[in-house]
């Protein structure tokens, strides 16, 4: 399904594209995946190119109302509203949400708004896995293994990378840990979906690298320059985070209908492009026609030397600069208002700008060490590096440039690039609804309570859950010490003789005026259950189910038999940090 679903919103897009962009406002522009130098030029026409703006206000308008009205999980670039669904809503996804999703990702693409593939397949696809796993009646936990297994797939089809798809899948939902129940049925999913997609669109990488980059040989003497990569891209992948997530939460503040936000914030952005096509017309408009729509073809120009012809001026590294720009400013525009397009495309246009442009300058001042063809692996190995900094999810990322490439020859220079704009980035990251670890994830809550539960004993949650007081103590001074410390029952008990338990609740609904007057013996009770101290809490708990009863007493069987504390339901599912540490090794 995701790879079928893939299939159908690449020619959608196409079609849009063609009838708008190339037909209507009378665009050429380049396609990736091919070294013909005919498929690698661009051009534009006036007047027509002043209708660019008023179709992507007419787009963000048309996506403003599928959004408003049929699915608001339409909305921005796709993969947070996945993360949110397997973290939070057991991985269920409406079933118009992917039918939709295609539409409206299509439109915004197809009339120039800036964005990628990626974000709205990642959804198509992981919307796909939900709908199957709810019809062949699949439990929570499965539905959200088949969510990611889509994800996945969607992502491995459409940039032709099946193995980084499928561990993109499993990195992508955490800043810092793994989904490992998503890898196995993720690899098989994305080996699917791969074949189904490059069986219809071609066997052969994302984009075509240079001939003669068929004899590229790793040198060590350039790992500092692609560490210099990698901070560049770390940095740059910073601002754009800042620059997204502002744009995001302002369009987000204001009281514009829901329908009009993607058609305001399209239509500045449509008016920020038809501002730099007429100040940058260097190279045919490079920087301006570069920034709408997905943009890969001007990767594959940038990387095959189409900009320059092999000459890295100052002029065209400031136009890849002013490019880069141009991109992050419209990506945060169109998507942050709510037009439905990814971030991963455009980070893998700046990235690769940011690498032709750093590559090139390279090539300038160090020719010997940096020939010409090797400027196309900065530029490879620099879209993926911007993006493993700010998407948190480095490993299946640097696999993508290897599937992407072709070649391992390059491995080296895009783990430390990768790697180095990771740590720079720190905790930023791109996708909001990221979480850190899978401790912190609803999704395995449960999983990690009875984990716990059945480490920690009862007598340690014992200790900390109830306090003694002597049976003497009044209801006024016990309610005092029992609201001060935070426990919610107090034991009676005085020289090794227990009398019973006192609830909060009881001390609270003594009247005020009776309070110094009534002691703790008057209102201790025995109770029902007397647990053993090195008991599991996971078994305590089962225990008072069982017998029906909220609060247990906890003996100590360790030297002399002895009342030890009590215990509550709440105080065993929420046990505190010091009872927490108490696990057993």
């Amino acid at each position: 399904m995701a790879g079928f679903g893939a299939v159908l919103f690449y020619y959608l897009i196409d079609f849009v594209t063609g009838s708008l962009l190339v037909d209507v406002a009378g665009l050429t522009l380049p396609s990736e995946g091919t070294a013909i130098a005919s498929q690698l030029t661009w051009s534009s026409s006036f007047p027509r190119i002043l209708l660019v703006p008023v179709l992507l206000g007419l787009g963000g308008l048309a996506v403003g109302l599928i959004s408003s009205r049929l699915a608001p999980e339409v909305a921005g670039h796709g993969t947070d509203a996945t993360i949110r669904a397997f973290h939070h809503n057991d991985g269920k996804v409406r079933i118009r949400v992917p039918i939709l999703k295609t539409i409206a990702s299509a439109i915004t693409l197809g009339t120039g708004g800036s964005g990628g593939r990626e974000g709205p397949v990642s959804q198509i696809g992981g919307g796909f896995g939900s709908l199957w796993a709810d019809l062949v009646k699949l439990g929570d936990r499965d539905r959200r293994i088949a969510l990611a297994t889509g994800m996945g797939a969607g992502i491995g089809a459409i940039f032709r990378a099946p193995l980084g798809g499928a561990v993109y899948s499993a990195e992508i939902l955490y800043t810092g840990d793994f989904e490992p129940e998503v890898f196995v049925p993720s690899i098989i999913a994305s080996v699917v979906s791969y074949s189904i997609y490059s069986s219809v669109l071609g066997f052969h990488t994302l984009f075509a690298t240079p001939v003669a980059l068929a004899s590229y040989a790793f040198d060590p003497r350039r790992l500092p320059l692609y560490a210099v990569l990698g901070i560049v891209c770390g940095a740059t992948g910073i601002v754009f985070t800042a620059m997204y997530h502002r744009s995001d939460a302002w369009f987000a503040t204001r009281r514009w209908p829901l329908a009009a936000r993607p058609a305001i914030g399209a239509g500045i952005a449509g008016a920020i492009f038809l501002g730099a096509y007429f100040l940058l017309p260097q190279q045919a408009h490079f920087a301006s026609l570069s920034s709408l729509s997905v943009g890969y073809g001007f990767v594959q120009a940038a990387m095959l030397g189409q900009l320059s012809s092999g000459q890295f001026t100052v002029a065209v590294v400031g136009l890849l600069i002013a490019a880069v720009l141009l991109r992050m400013v419209m990506t945060s525009l169109v998507v942050g208002s709510g037009g439905s397009a990814g971030l991963f495309g455009t980070s893998v246009v700046v990235g690769a700008f940011l690498g032709t442009a750093l590559g090139g300058a390279f090539h300038t001042l160090l020719p010997g060490l940096v020939p010409l063809p090797v400027v196309a692996v900065f530029s490879i190995v620099g879209m993926m590096s911007f993006f493993g900094g700010i998407s948190k999810a480095p490993l299946g990322v640097l696999i993508m440039v290897l599937e992407m490439a072709g070649s391992y020859t390059i491995l080296p220079a895009a783990m430390l690039s990768i790697f180095v704009a990771y740590v720079v980035t720190g905790n930023t990251h791109i996708y909001s609804e990221q979480l850190p670890s899978r401790i912190q994830s609803p999704a395995h809550r449960q999983e990690y309570r009875t984990y716990f539960l059945s480490e920690i004993p009862i007598g340690s949650i014992a200790l900390q859950d109830s306090e003694r007081v002597p049976p003497s103590l009044s209801v006024r001074e016990a309610l005092d010490l029992a609201l001060r410390h935070g426990h919610a029952m107090l034991s009676v008990e005085q020289e090794g003789e227990w009398f019973g338990g006192v609830r909060l609740t009881q001390l609270v609904a003594v009247p005020i005026d009776q309070r110094d007057e009534l002691r703790c013996i008057d209102l201790a009770r025995p109770l029902d259950l007397v647990l053993s101290s090195n008991l599991p809490s996971l078994e305590a708990l089962r225990r008072m189910d069982e017998r029906g009863v909220d609060v247990a007493g906890v003996i100590s069987v360790e030297g002399p038999v002895r009342m030890i504390g009590l215990v509550t339901r709440r105080g065993i599912r929420h046990p505190t940090l010091d009872a927490a540490s108490a696990v057993r090794p």
